[in-house]
């Protein structure tokens, strides 16, 4: 697929490679000539310098021979701009672009569409990050999670701690401890185990895992002592972000925010005046106002500052002197590796960029791929795929899950056969139309794996 990225962030670079490694043509256009040529020189893509919403660099970039525009600036009225010019000038077939204000968000059903503004699909930073950390504050103890399959399953991971009821206990025991599931990959010391079914349960072994999302957190016990229930939350930040998380959590806790701008403190308050949020106007490494307040006896502190090294500090103050548990949104990649660590004063650590990336992955959909989700920082992933055909015009349909030469690193979890849920045993025969959960520990394997899902060239699909 011949495909146009608008932007030189993180985000736009990091989509960048990972389609070009899938297989795609890219071409990657901004202002930033440094990044731009940066990338250029490691990936094999072409890149345009210049305005990225201009006809001038879109035409140059090849809009009319395009079938997908991302425009992932940081500007959601370059973005815009761009994705209508793509249309009228271009008729580029699709367009996706990453909106951020929420006054766009909030009018998208009225503004965009085939009847509006014509963009396809948009990517909501602050609705993705507030999903991803209500699921792990419903599901205490994990440390990653991805929804599949209409949101009927989950791919998680979570520490092996004391406590958890099959510490010590064989591997294989649990995909039947509770209901449907399937162990996907384990790592021990950041070593991917290859075998299993040799091994038992050891503290600190991170288990990535699939289940139905309504038996999570059952399964959860199975590496971990539950823990109870967060009542009082305590987020830091006046970001969009944390005022999505503060409005979504004041439905079902009593919410707390801190915010050090004045002008930005008043604008929070005035955005959330409809709820039962509390603002405060002080520092969140200010020691004497969190006991003031009592905010060091909070359940859970949220750290979504726009400052890295702010929630990295506040979060270590809150836990090291109070034990508060602790969750920080974190940008940059070598912030995340000083706390992917037992040893860290943060309990949970997300990536927006990685959740972005994920949606607009699953939204591009490359052959037979329904949905994917990035791990690990980007290095592994877990992918929804559906197979069709027959015995002689697939490589899995009508096989046996042993039977399957899959690429190195590749561990499939749960099938969906209509509305059946499947664990994939030595006698399970795959059939037309199922949808498969894979996890891959290295997510360069994707190509082979879509290679092996699709169909023969001469397969006609039954009407």
């Amino acid at each position: 697929m011949k495909i146009i990225i608008l932007g030189s962030g993180d985000v736009s670079i990091e989509l960048a490679r990972y389609l070009v490694n899938a297989g795609h043509a890219v071409t990657i256009a901004d202002t930033n000539q440094e990044a731009l040529q940066d990338i250029g020189n490691r990936v094999d893509l072409r890149v345009v310098i210049g305005n990225p919403s201009s006809p001038t660099t879109l035409r140059r970039a090849g809009a009319e021979n395009t079938e997908l525009l991302v425009a992932t600036t940081s500007d959601d009225e370059a973005n815009i701009t761009a994705c209508c010019v793509g249309q009228f000038l271009f008729k580029i077939p699709r367009k996706i672009a990453r909106l951020r204000s929420a006054e766009y968000l909030e009018e998208a059903s009225d503004l965009f569409g085939p009847n509006g503004i014509p963009i396809d699909h948009i990517i909501a930073t602050e609705h993705l990050i507030t999903q991803n950390v209500m699921a792990m504050i419903e599901l205490p103890g994990i440390t990653e999670y991805g929804s599949f399959c209409d949101n009927r399953i989950i791919v998680a991971s979570a520490k092996v701690e004391i406590g958890g009821k099959l510490l010590g206990k064989s591997m294989v025991f649990f995909n039947e401890y509770d209901g449907k599931a399937a162990i996907l990959a384990v790592y021990r010391d950041d070593t991917y185990l290859t075998n299993l079914e040799k091994e038992v349960f050891k503290v600190g072994d991170e288990v990535f895992f699939c289940c139905e999302r309504d038996r999570a957190l059952s399964q959860l016990s199975a590496l971990r002592k539950l823990s109870t229930g967060d009542k009082n939350i305590t987020i830091s930040g006046g970001t969009h972000i944390a005022d999505s998380l503060a409005r979504s959590l004041s439905e079902r806790y009593k919410v707390k925010l801190i915010e050090m701008d004045n002008t930005r403190a008043k604008k929070t308050a005035l955005n959330l005046h409809d709820t039962g949020v509390e603002i405060y106007n002080a520092d969140p490494m200010d020691m004497e106002f969190m006991k003031e307040e009592n905010l060091d006896s909070t359940d859970l502190y949220i750290a979504a500052t726009p400052k890295d090294d702010t929630n990295i500090m506040s979060s270590l103050i809150l836990h090291r002197v109070h034990n508060v548990k602790t969750l920080a949104i974190l940008k940059s990649d070598s912030y995340v590796d000083l706390t992917a660590n037992d040893k860290s004063d943060i309990d949970t650590v997300v990536s927006p960029k990685d959740s972005i990336i994920s949606a607009l992955l699953s939204l591009i959909r490359q052959e037979s791929v329904e949905n994917v989700h990035l791990y690990r920082q980007g290095k592994s992933e877990a992918i929804e795929f559906k197979i069709e055909g027959s015995k002689l015009t697939s490589k899995i349909v009508g096989k046996k899950s042993e039977s399957l030469n899959l690429p190195k690193g590749v561990t499939l979890g749960l099938v969906i056969r209509g509305r059946k849920l499947l664990q994939i045993t030595n006698d399970l025969v795959f059939e037309d139309k199922d949808r498969i959960i894979a996890y891959l520990d290295d997510h360069s394997q994707m190509r082979k794996l879509v290679r092996m899902c699709r169909p023969f060239s001469f397969w006609i699909p039954k009407w």
